[in-house]
């Protein structure tokens, strides 16, 4: 373009953005006017007033810069999140003071900062401190005022000789302090009186039944007392089996567990604590123990937790490009097919709206969670014409909070983009057309000279090209194991495997900020139980060969190989790994063919699970697939139970199921309307079922010569197979 074009362009720009500076200049709302009284606030010392103006700023604008121009020539270091969490440390709001720090941190203007980044670096630690200091306070002063009335509660109620309500009350103090050896020692005595009373109950109940008995048999036999007599014999064998300890045990055990499942802790941590009376290492009761402590230490947390901390606005940074022109940071592109890209930061999901020169556009966010803290992906695109443009971003969180930033752009037109090269331009597209519609066409045609058909019967999907409809419960998954373990359940043939394989290969191409993932494809099909252990090691290091030890004998070569081998092993491995990453490291076990444990001693299962939930919690986690476990593991009793999230291998949709059939052949094969469809509709959206027939229906069009296939090709496959699903 002439140079005097782009002084016109420069000219056009200067004047739309002036214009619109000078008519907000009238209004008090701009984002510098709040910047500046917020910084008369703080200096003031009128921290309320401060938040109350820096949120209004953060509305406007919400992402940070540095040496960002307000008005006239004037230009100011931008960091309204810095300034808010140094209003809300002063307000004793620290939790919000670290999140707005954090957030400034985030953005990454302030490290170019020197002062600003000093400030922030003194107030963070400040506000940790204070934080720190009052949290030891709160706990100290929460711990002894439960500890007090849960002693005073249970003493009363001992005196009563209410042994039962007694124990619950001690529930409380023992989850806040279990060491306090009052609370201890007073759960010792009541339990071992509650379990002594009971059998005490139990022998009394079978004595009475004993006597029953010998009174009806000391009596003249009569044709009706038979059937009394073995009733009676019944009732004394029951209660002889009730009577006997370890059945006491076992039913104080049931009991303890369905009130840990019904949500009433305190009564199951008394039933606990009377089975630990009698046996005081059994592993039941001492899970039940430390899942009750779990739990009514959160319901304490949530009771005497404080005043909520004060949410802050999302914060917008962009994929900036900009550069000073004419005093404006601009982009100057020379393409009218423009992106926008930037993230949207903030502690709970937010929405996202997109406006071009003030008219709606169409955009996109995708939410990633990252600890606490929601990082969302947005972008928009659109058809520039020529000139200046201004995009305007608006992100908006849970608690109504908003942010808006804009974003200038300047399309400067090539000259290769006039009009007057379009006619050429078309005549050179369309010859490059018949050149590629030349090359497909030979390409197709060797593809069925060597009988090229895609589709995979019976294995499970590896290549991602040939894997549809399965991207929802992908994202899923991947944002889970960050936190939690998942259960995979569907009926066999739904895909199960070919899902665990991807997810392997998404995890291991993922660049995740705060997790290095480690995946591990497991297969347990046929694995024998005294081999188990000695399986999923070998199949971990073996995966990760690079940082095992070179000279690690395989443990299914060794005599032995249990729990405690694998516990030993891992610790090192998990330590190698750490050493190797800036990030934490997450090991996660892709378990397939998991109902095997179904048919194992629980005691396995036991085993397993502790790895997960003690000594590996914050390095591993587990993606478990099979057909039965849901019904198997649902159970109370079993020791997966309520671990795991659950997620339901569904058949594929309509548009997915019809994508598997038609896209891997496309442009080599045809299907003629309704084809594709029959064939959906008799797979049932399953899909080794729609591989299984295409796989035939391909063979069957290579053997006739032919390139479409019909429904009747579809049905007459049916009828040769018999029908079978």
């Amino acid at each position: 373009m002439p140079r005097r074009g782009l002084d016109r362009l420069r000219i056009v720009l200067v004047f739309v953005l002036g214009l619109a500076g000078g008519a907000g200049a009238v209004r008090a709302d701009l984002w510098y006017v709040h910047y500046e009284k917020a910084e008369r606030a703080l200096a003031q010392e009128k921290w309320r007033e401060a938040v109350g103006e820096l949120r209004q700023a953060i509305e406007r604008k919400g992402d940070s810069g540095a040496r960002v121009r307000s008005y006239g020539m004037k230009v100011v270091d931008y960091f309204p999140y810095l300034k808010l969490g140094i209003a809300y440390h002063h307000l004793g709001e620290q939790a919000a003071a670290l999140e707005a720090f954090d957030t400034e941190e985030r953005l990454g203007v302030v490290q170019s900062v020197p002062a600003a980044r000093r400030e922030l670096e003194r107030f963070r630690q400040a506000a940790v401190d204070a934080k720190r200091q009052a949290e030891r306070a709160d706990a100290r002063r929460g711990v002894d005022e439960i500890v007090a009335k849960s002693l005073a509660d249970a003493r009363r109620l001992e005196g009563e000789g209410r042994l039962q309500e007694a124990m619950n009350a001690l529930a409380p103090g023992l989850a806040a302090n279990p060491q306090q050896r009052e609370l201890v020692d007073l759960m010792a005595r009541l339990s071992a009186r509650a379990i002594e009373e009971e059998g005490r109950r139990r022998e009394e109940a079978a004595d009475a039944a004993r006597r029953r008995l010998e009174a009806v048999t000391a009596l003249p036999p009569t044709p009706t007392a038979a059937p009394q007599v073995e009733k009676l014999r019944e009732e004394l064998v029951e209660a002889q089996e009730a009577a006997r300890p370890d059945t006491l045990i076992e039913d104080t055990l049931r009991a303890a567990a369905a009130h840990l499942a019904a949500g009433r802790f305190e009564e199951a941590l008394s039933a606990a604590n009377q089975v630990l009376a009698r046996d005081r290492k059994n592993p039941a009761a001492l899970q039940v123990v430390q899942q009750a402590y779990l739990r009514i230490s959160e319901q304490l947390l949530a009771a005497t937790g404080g005043k909520p901390a004060e949410n802050i606005p999302p914060a917008i940074r962009f994929a900036d490009l900009r550069q000073e022109l004419d005093g404006e940071r601009v982009e100057i592109v020379e393409s009218p097919d423009f992106r926008l890209n930037g993230v949207a930061i903030d502690n709970s999901p937010v929405t996202v709206a997109f406006l071009l020169d003030g008219r709606p556009v169409a955009g996109s966010s995708s939410p990633q969670v990252v600890g606490e803290t929601y990082v969302t992906a947005l972008g928009a695109r659109a058809d520039l014409d020529a000139g200046p443009h201004v995009w305007t971003v608006t992100a908006t969180d849970a608690a109504g909070l908003r942010a808006r930033s804009d974003y200038a752009v300047l399309y400067r037109r090539p000259w290769f983009r006039s009009p007057w090269l379009f006619a050429a331009g078309a005549g050179a597209a369309a010859a490059a057309a018949a050149g590629g519609l030349f090359l497909r066409h030979r390409k197709h045609r060797r593809r069925r000279a060597r009988r090229f058909n895609p589709y995979v019967a019976g294995g499970p999907i590896f290549d991602a090209g040939l894997f549809y409809g399965r991207e929802p419960l992908i994202q899923k998954i991947l944002q889970t194991v960050h936190n939690n373990s998942l259960l995979l359940h569907g009926e066999r043939r739904i895909g199960k495997t070919s899902l665990l394989h991807q997810v392997q290969r998404r995890l291991e191409g993922l660049d995740d900020p705060a997790y290095t993932f480690h995946p591990v494809y497991i297969d347990l099909q046929g694995t024998p139980e005294e081999k188990f252990f000695a399986t999923l090691a070998d199949q971990i290091f073996d995966v990760l060969e690079p940082v095992s030890d070179p000279g690690r004998e395989p443990a299914l070569s060794r005599a032995s190989y249990s729990h405690h081998d694998l516990v030993r092993e891992l610790h090192g491995l998990l330590r190698r790994l750490q050493e190797r990453s800036a990030k934490q490291v997450k090991v996660v076990l892709l378990i397939d063919e998991v109902d095997e444990l179904n048919e194992y001693d629980p005691r396995v299962s036991q085993s397993l699970r502790s790895l997960f939930m003690k000594r590996f919690a914050e390095n591993l986690a587990a993606v478990v697939a099979g057909v039965r476990i849901r019904k198997e593991w649902e159970k109370e009793t079993s020791p997966w139970y309520n671990f795991f999230e659950e997620i339901e291998v569904e058949p594929l949709s309509s548009e997915a199921a019809a994508r598997l059939v038609q896209e891997p052949v496309r442009g080599t094969f045809r299907f003629a309307p309704g084809a594709a469809e029959r064939i959906v509709e008799l797979a049932g959206g399953k899909p080794f079922q729609i591989q299984r027939r295409c796989l035939a229906l391909v063979q069957r069009l290579h053997e006739q010569g032919r390139r479409t296939v019909t429904r009747e090709d579809v049905d007459a496959l049916e009828r040769e197979n018999g029908g079978a699903g």
